[in-house]
């Protein structure tokens, strides 16, 4: 039996670096509205831990129930309960949104086996591979042709400012930890007085601040994977999702076929699978040898510099955790001819929306 945990401060606990975090409101109301999605994956006997069981219950019985209607999603036999209910239950192991500090500290005292946790060096393997520096490290083993992507990890002012005249004045700022879109800056021509105390700032306290080139991006994309900790890794599934101002906002619910189907008005069946092919192998180990567990990968279709076509961007990020691409593939249809759609909305507080969509 896997106890399974939907924390999403995850990155923000990294960032802090600390074994107890205090996360904003809104990652707070997060955690308390969704904590029930980790019930569309789990398997049955399965637990998950909420803060409010007969929220979870009625949350989760609403999207189950429009997941079923529109994608054939059958639910399974799992449980909610709440901290206190801890204290008696022995787990095989526990899977959390993402392994960090903050959410260990929180389970070690009141779980009967604390050695299905994982142990100081693992978490320090998951901070350190977090860190925005290793999608940088990995990405020129992901370039083919008909792919694009730079990234330079900065540790000083002046080596920022140095990279954003080398990248032609339009670039992207990256905090080197921190989640949806809080941690980035867009920065064209100069860098002005708030972005500038936001950079020193960011030095101060991660010591590096990532600056790639600004493209213009035409489509966000993200392929899923599991690894297996001993250098090789599994496609789980390709995501396609949008933002808004950096910020998650939904995903297409759809076969692997449809999705790799809208895909291709930008980017070659062959270009995908050679991109995959690579994550799959031990070409990788560097990430996938010191983590186990689920990870996903963003990318995007961008316009060339030349505007003549596309190209893709195959590593914009690497999220050692679950994503929302990986829920999606969750509630994903079997059938070619359904389509639907996944949101996070808030209204009051936050929800999953699952409905359907016609194909385009």
């Amino acid at each position: 039996m896997t106890i399974h945990i939907f924390n999403p401060e995850h990155d923000i606990s990294l960032a802090n670096g600390m074994k107890r975090v205090t996360p904003p409101h809104a990652a707070r109301q997060l955690r308390h509205d969704l904590g029930f999605i980790p019930a569309l994956w789990a398997h049955d006997g399965d637990m998950v831990l909420v803060e409010d069981k007969a929220h979870a219950e009625r949350a989760y019985d609403r999207v189950r129930q429009a997941a079923s209607r529109i994608t054939g999603m059958k639910s399974g036999d799992v449980s909610f309960i709440e901290n206190a209910d801890l204290r008696g239950i022995t787990a095989d192991s526990v899977s959390p949104w993402g392994w960090d500090y903050s959410v260990r500290a929180s389970l070690a005292t009141s779980i009967v086996n604390p050695e299905v946790l994982p142990s100081d060096e693992s978490l320090a393997d998951i901070s350190r591979l977090s860190h925005r520096r290793t999608a940088a490290t990995l990405l020129p083993l992901l370039q083919f042709p008909g792919t694009i992507g730079s990234a330079v990890c900065c540790t000083s002012r002046d080596k920022v400012i140095e990279a954003l005249w080398n990248a032609g004045g339009d670039a992207v700022f990256k905090a080197p930890w921190s989640s949806s879109g809080r941690g980035v800056r867009f920065v064209t021509r100069s860098i002005d007085d708030h972005t500038m105390r936001w950079v020193i700032n960011i030095l101060k306290k991660q010591h590096a601040i990532m600056v790639e080139p600004r493209y213009r991006r035409v489509i966000d994309f993200g392929m899923e994977f599991e690894s297996h900790g001993d250098g090789t890794a599994a496609y789980s599934g390709l995501s396609l999702f949008t933002t808004a101002n950096g910020a998650y906002t939904g995903n297409v619910l759809a076969t692997e076929s449809r999705k790799s189907e809208k895909l291709s008005r930008y980017v070659s069946a062959d270009l995908l699978a050679n991109i995959r092919s690579v994550v799959c192998s031990r070409a990788f180990s560097a990430l996938t040898s010191s983590y186990r567990g689920p990870f996903g990968i963003d990318m995007m279709v961008v316009a060339s510099p030349d505007r003549d076509g596309f190209l893709v961007h195959p590593c914009v990020e690497i999220n050692l955790r679950r994503t929302m691409g990986h829920l999606a593939l969750s509630l994903s249809p079997s059938d070619d001819d359904i389509e639907g759609v996944m949101q996070v909305v808030y209204e009051d507080k936050f929800k999953l929306r699952v409905s359907r969509q016609a194909l385009s």
